[in-house]
């Protein structure tokens, strides 16, 4: 029954019966810490005062809730402003009240000391005054305080040496701290007036508090004469106040970084009997439409509240909730999740682990290394976003739109879920290269992703793992290496994906099936590998390490080879694995493996057979055109040769390495709807922009490629 007032048993009770539905209740000052209220739903309930500390609150509906402290909670706010305005005013009237009768008593009856006294307290206070203006309440300001105390200190012992007096310092020390902590009051008095329930009325009545005692001291007994001109003199430092106050409240109301202390404090406060979820487990709860204003989210003594996946969207009052040190505390953090709303707007850097963004509108926002973990982004809009380097591990992008986002150097893994993705075509690189290119996928500019593309194309890049041979390849230890996976980890030779030489070094793409953990395959592999690994060729590969370039390039090439045959002679359940079932090795600097068709290493590089082997396999292809009024594959391929073969900029090895990739898309070209075919095609394809991006803008190849390319990518549809 809405509206319907429930006591903490009550609400207990009808849970434990299978209840979930408190919808509209009164719960005002009900405890609820420590219970668990998982799945209930309390829309539209009043929940001031309301404590759900250390509680779990997984899945719980929290949408349109009133938050906030009752009224008697309130009337403690303002007596707690009033205190404070009460010792601002006091304290102000004790240090302006000290320093004018000093410099009256000094001009008056011409006593140094006195004097003195007096103009260290106005330079301290001027001092301390400028600090809070310029720089707010920062650490830097605390310094500059100090250091104006210090400086009050010691010209009081000075005057105190000088003068033979005693109570000199004595009234520089005081008159110098009653300055600080005046100043200081009075930040803490403006924060807590900018944040307080009662608004104006506690305003109006404070500030008038604060200006009567800021004068108090001197109309009243202390300084037992009621000089005019301390007189005088109080009623500026008071009226200085009151316009600090002024200026403090509004910089804090405009949220200027520099008088945060001062607005933690002033939320604290207002927090003081408001409702509370310190240390809730609050996963997947929902809070839309909430009032939040007096609501604690801080960690409690006991644990960490846990904002995971926390529905905000249109909740208020969020800016003067007590955050804590969740994410919640970035501005820009709170207006996303409130609005859902980041078009065009910088997020680079932020952290977003966890959030609840579903259905968001981020079309060209900036997402540049920020932190998505675990976040929630289904049916969210990204079109043209920017995700370069940003942190995906575990994030829902289910349903996401993707089209024309940056994906460069984006960080995901198994747990990513990119079910239903909406994308036409994605970029895999921020700014585009000398040629113009952005690495756009698919490659042909006149296709786009179809329904399921874009996960089958990432997927694989989640389920490989990279495994380092260092010093070249022992064919042995290899071997037992490779064994060693086939029987922990049920991975076949054809689970290869690429063979790439770093130097001397051999890096070897796997795919991995979903049920292995890719440490432990990587770990059996390493394992193995140095088990076997003979010391006459540990030996010889810390020799290596003292040979010429040509000398590593070659032990390279042969590392290349050996894997190569390793792979096309292992066998499984007694059946030969053949060598046509290998991957595309592409050894990136002059030596190359092309299915066994074209078999070219750099100790033995000859472009005259070379080309004469490319020649025989582009000759087997048709004539068939790509399109009317278009040359065959077998045309476009041939022209390509030429291009390759007459570049002057292209050295042997790059050469060799080109035209070992053309073979490959020769081959390729017998079936170039077959998906395998295609998929050979794109890597060479690959390789070829790769090698010509080395190129002058100038060069007749690079020219000979962008015409080129196109049409060679139509005849396999990518």
């Amino acid at each position: 029954m809405p509206g319907q007032r429930l006591s903490v048993d009550e609400v207990m009770r009808r849970y434990a019966a299978g209840d979930r539905d408190f919808r509209g209740t009164n719960l005002r000052g009900c405890n609820f810490a420590g219970k668990d209220l998982s799945g209930a739903d309390f829309t539209g309930a009043d929940l001031r005062s309301t404590n759900f500390a250390n509680a779990t609150l997984r899945g719980t509906v929290l949408s349109h809730v009133c938050c906030g402290a009752q009224r008697r909670w309130a009337l403690v706010q303002l007596l707690i402003v009033l205190v404070l305005a009460v010792l601002t005013g006091l304290l102000a009237g004790y240090s302006g009240g000290w320093i004018s009768y000093y410099i009256d008593v000094g001009i008056r009856q011409r006593w140094t000391e006195e004097l003195i006294s007096g103009v260290v307290g106005v330079i301290a206070l001027i001092i301390i005054y400028s600090s809070i203006i310029l720089e707010g309440y920062t650490t830097r300001t605390l310094w500059i305080v100090a250091i104006a105390v210090g400086f009050a200190v010691a010209v009081g012992f000075a005057v105190a040496v000088g003068f033979a007096v005693s109570f000199a310092i004595v009234i520089a020390t005081a008159v110098a701290i009653a300055v600080g902590f005046a100043v200081a009051s009075a930040g803490v008095f403006a924060g807590a007036v900018a944040f307080a329930g009662a608004g104006a009325v506690a305003f109006a009545i404070a500030v008038a508090i604060a200006f009567a005692g800021a004068f108090a001291f001197t109309g009243g007994g202390l300084l037992a004469v009621p000089f005019a001109f301390a007189v005088a003199f109080s009623v500026v430092v008071a009226v200085a106040n009151f316009f600090l106050y002024l200026y403090v409240t509004h910089q804090v109301r405009q949220k200027n970084v520099k008088f945060a202390l001062v607005r933690v404090l002033g939320i604290a406060l207002n927090a003081i009997g408001g409702t509370r979820f310190s240390g809730a487990d609050l996963s997947d709860a929902r809070f839309a439409h909430a009032s939040l204003k007096s609501t604690n989210f801080a960690d409690s003594r006991q644990r960490s509240t846990i904002l995971h996946r926390v529905r905000l969207h249109e909740a208020t009052w969020l800016d003067h909730s007590r955050l804590g040190s969740s994410i919640l505390q970035d501005p820009r953090v709170r207006h996303l999740l409130t609005t859902l709303d980041g078009v065009e707007q910088d997020f680079s850097g932020c952290n977003l682990r966890g959030v609840n963004l579903a259905g968001a509108r981020l079309e060209r926002a900036a997402l540049r290394g920020t932190i998505l973990s675990g976040a929630t982004l289904a049916e969210a809009t990204l079109q043209e976003a920017i995700l370069t380097e940003a942190q995906c591990v575990g994030t829902d992008f289910t349903a996401t739109h993707l089209t024309g986002a940056c994906l460069e150097a984006w960080n995901i893994d198994e747990t990513t879920i990119l079910k239903d993705i909406d994308c036409l075509y994605v970029f895999l690189k921020e700014k585009a290269n000398e040629l113009g290119w952005r690495e756009r996928l698919p490659h042909n500019p006149d296709k786009c992703f179809e329904s399921g593309d874009f996960e089958k194309y990432f997927r694989e890049m989640m389920d490989e793992v990279k495994l380092l041979i260092r010093g070249g390849v022992d064919p042995q230890a290899f071997k037992a290496a490779f064994q060693a996976l086939m029987q922990n980890h049920h991975i076949l030779p054809e689970d290869v994906r690429s063979l790439q030489r770093k130097g001397r070094d051999v890096l070897m793409g796997v795919a991995v099936p979903p049920d292995q953990p890719k440490p432990d395959v990587a770990r059996t592999f390493d394992m193995a590998y140095e088990t076997a690994l003979p010391a006459s060729t540990a030996q010889a590969l810390l020799e290596a390490e003292q040979r010429s370039k040509a000398d590593i390039i070659q032990l390279a090439n042969k590392s290349i080879d050996s894997i190569s045959q390793v792979l096309s002679n292992l066998t499984i359940n007694t059946t030969a694995m053949n060598q046509s079932n290998n991957p595309k090795i592409s050894t990136g600097d002059g030596s190359f493996y092309a299915g066994g068709d074209v078999n070219l290493t750099g100790s033995t590089l000859n472009l005259g057979d070379i080309s004469g082997q490319v020649s025989n396999q582009i000759n087997q292809l048709p004539d068939t055109p790509v399109a009317p009024d278009q040359p065959s594959l077998k045309d476009l391929l041939s022209q390509l040769q030429a291009a390759i073969e007459a570049e002057n900029e292209l050295q042997p090895e790059g050469k060799a390495e080109a035209l070992a990739e053309l073979a490959e898309l020769a081959k390729a070209g017998q079936s170039p709807q077959e998906g395998a075919m295609q998929k050979l095609a794109k890597r060479s394809m690959n390789v070829l922009k790769g090698i010509v991006s080395g190129l002058s803008g100038t060069a007749a190849l690079v020219k000979a490629m962008q015409t080129i390319a196109p049409l060679i990518q139509q005849v396999f549809g990518f």
